[in-house]
């Protein structure tokens, strides 16, 4: 769908209150009662509300106000949490920025409500078009959008206090990130782009591999590794001019209105080992990604239950931790056939299984023991710290 015709239904006003009374309507129930709206192109404004029903809870201020979007778009930006979270991190305050990669706008619109001015590039003119009607709708006086690329706009204009980018990855290779295979070209142009400002944020993927980054860019500052609601969202990198030392590592995870935030306190480590206890603790998976399992086990006195599991143990429930907590009802040494037996006795037909530093996956043991996914029972199989197989059952605290 053009970025004019998105514009133009949205600038309709009858048709933007149709919008807006349908918000909630399955929108191929629309399409397929299109004879009932004969005064409207019901297939593209089911596509549309399709867009925005899907960005509910991701973007719910874009939500609210209607903004423009389409499913690229959509998919590509930031979360607004997410987007909040950065701008109160980055030390954005009456400052100027540079986005060199502005996409929908949706970082703009989080770093608008602090910095002086914020000069955003984007070279996709359908995306650009829709960005800026968002701009307008949302009053953001500060947001100046240009349609070019970004670091050639960074080339020939003035210097900025920050300067943020979030490289799009040009291949569809999900497993492996590298920045070498995204566009802008930052490792190539790293240089000039430090040139041009106090300090360079990159956006990552969370897939990219923390030691890959530090090894390709040695003026990463700080490392934020983002979770939202448990998942990972995205790995930020904070980048100064000649800075030399070993970058701090944060872990973050953003739940409901609430920030979390662990990071690596550079002490010796006083870790644990045991392998049987009454709760089971699963780390988040911003503390994993971030290598901080260990530190985390250090900081929280749980016994880790062997160096490579990234799970924990203990005889005491700990309040606010970062993560998933179980009571286990069962210890198990892995041998099929008392698995078996086990899941018979316990009339166990369904679980969630969890794998951790063990030989079999989740899927193989789902079909070895002829399990169905899901319920209330939790099945961890992993390798403690005497090498033994285990399996723990337990129930989501």
């Amino acid at each position: 769908m053009q970025s004019n015709t998105i514009i133009n239904l949205l600038r309709n006003a009858e048709i933007s209150k149709f919008i807006g009374l349908h918000i909630d309507v399955d929108a191929k129930k629309l399409v397929l009662d299109a004879k009932k709206y004969k005064d409207f192109d019901i297939k593209v404004i089911a596509t549309l509300i399709n867009v925005y029903q899907k960005a509910k809870s991701k973007l719910p201020e874009h939500y609210k106000l209607k903004a423009a979007l389409n499913l690229k778009s959509y998919e590509q930006c930031t979360s607004e949490k997410v987007a909040i979270f950065k701008s109160s991190i980055m030390g954005i305050e009456n400052k100027t920025i540079l986005n060199i990669t502005g996409g929908i706008g949706v970082d703009d619109w989080a770093f608008s409500k602090k910095a002086l001015q914020i000069f955003s590039c984007e070279t996709d003119e359908e995306i650009h078009k829709l960005a800026t009607y968002n701009i307008e709708l949302f009053g953001l006086k500060n947001v100046n959008r240009i349609l070019a690329e970004g670091i050639e706009f960074a080339d020939k204009n003035n210097n900025y206090d920050i300067i943020y980018a979030d490289p799009d990855r040009r291949t569809n290779n999900k497993k492996n990130f590298r920045l070498e295979d995204c566009q802008p070209e930052i490792l190539k142009n790293l240089d000039k782009l430090l040139d041009k400002a106090k300090f360079l944020w990159i956006k990552v993927s969370p897939m990219a591999d923390l030691t890959y980054l530090k090894r390709n860019i040695k003026e990463i500052k700080k490392i934020y590794v983002i979770a939202l609601n448990g998942e990972l969202k995205e790995i930020l990198l904070c980048c100064k001019k000649k800075f030399e030392n070993i970058p701090e590592i944060f872990a973050i995870n953003i739940e409901n209105d609430k920030v979390f935030e662990f990071k690596n306190p550079y002490q010796e480590l006083k870790n644990t080992f045991c392998s049987e206890g009454i709760y089971l603790y699963e780390p988040s998976k911003s503390i994993v990604k971030a290598g901080l399992t260990k530190q985390y086990s250090s900081e929280t006195n749980l016994n880790l239950i062997s160096e490579k599991s990234n799970l924990y143990i203990s005889n005491s429930k700990l309040e606010n931790f970062q993560g998933k907590v179980f009571k286990i009802i069962s210890r198990e040494f892995y041998k099929p056939l008392d698995i078996i037996s086990y899941f018979k006795q316990n009339h166990i037909k369904s679980a969630n299984i969890t794998t951790r530093n063990f030989y079999e996956k989740a899927e193989e043991l789902w079909k070895r023991y002829k399990l169905k996914t899901g319920g209330n029972d939790y099945l961890y199989f992993t390798t403690d710290f005497c090498n033994q197989k285990l399996m723990y059952h337990c129930k989501k605290i």
